[in-house]
């Protein structure tokens, strides 16, 4: 595997491939590092580390896996790609249902350039929506069902300035990401925006690990339960099932036989088999 990575490198254009996708994934990993203005960032990580041993922070590090740490720091990328990939799911199910985008979808590439300019404009809606809410979350936290936290995450409590410049940094940094994603498609290797929530995710893997080392040494847990080494190895062996049925799905085979009608050419038979 390391031979021909190595091997890779050493072609022209897998190697400006390569180089180009890496560069966007350090880009990626700077916005999700940068905190939106009016935010305490110090107050904000006491916050989470208090909510690591609640329900509310189990949901909270769920999100915050996709954003890459972002939310941890309600940086620029907080929202993450992750509305796009909505608006692409939403797009896909409305498709077969709705006629005019079922049209559109069968006119080639031209309608297909246009449901991906409408998956954009739905993608910038759930930006502002998700942006907003995120904002209000923020200055009052028990509007979502999370605890008061000890000092306010906003710098001077916030207001309708705040929230109107946090929904247009969140989802202009949602939007950069995205059109990143599609230039690691055209002009690096694979699926940019899969790439991207890959990144993310295994940039917190550490973290991840690190918590989860922490609960089977202490044994905490939420509410009466407790964390055990038992819950430890049921969570690698279902963690190596996923895995391998993944692997067996993505690479599966299904050889079908196909048999062709024989026909006379001449004195030759052709097709059959």
């Amino acid at each position: 595997m390391f031979s021909a990575f190595i091997n890779s490198l050493k072609v022209k254009e897998l190697r400006n491939r390569i180089l180009f996708a890496s560069g966007i994934v350090v880009l990626c990993r700077i916005a999700s590092a940068i905190p939106c203005p009016g935010v305490d960032p110090k107050a904000l990580s006491a916050y989470f580390k208090e909510l690591t041993t609640s329900a509310g922070g189990g949901i909270l590090d769920m999100f915050d896996l996709f954003s890459g740490g972002a939310l941890e720091n309600f940086a620029v990328a907080t929202l993450g790609i992750m509305p796009y990939i909505s608006a692409s799911i939403i797009m896909t199910l409305l498709t077969p249902t709705i006629p005019s985008l079922e049209k559109l979808s069968r006119e080639g590439d031209v309608g297909r350039q246009k449901i991906t300019q409408y998956t954009r404009y739905l993608t910038l809606l759930i930006c502002i929506v998700q942006g907003t809410m995120a904002a209000l979350a923020m200055m009052q936290p028990s509007r979502i069902g999370l605890p008061r936290p000890p000092q306010p995450l906003v710098l001077g409590g916030g207001g309708t300035l705040f929230v109107i410049v946090t929904v247009i940094i969140l989802t202009c940094g949602t939007m950069v990401m995205m059109w990143l994603g599609e230039q690691v498609t055209r002009f690096g290797i694979g699926n940019g925006v899969s790439l991207i929530i890959t990144v993310n995710i295994i940039a917190r893997m550490p973290q991840a690990v690190g918590t989860l080392y922490e609960l089977a040494r202490t044994g905490g847990g939420l509410s009466d339960t407790r964390f055990r080494a038992v819950n430890v190895l049921i969570l690698c062996i279902v963690f190596v099932a996923v895995t391998a049925a993944t692997v067996l799905l993505t690479q599966g085979q299904r050889r079908v036989p196909i048999q062709r009608a024989t026909r006379a050419v001449g004195t030759k038979m052709k097709g059959g088999g």
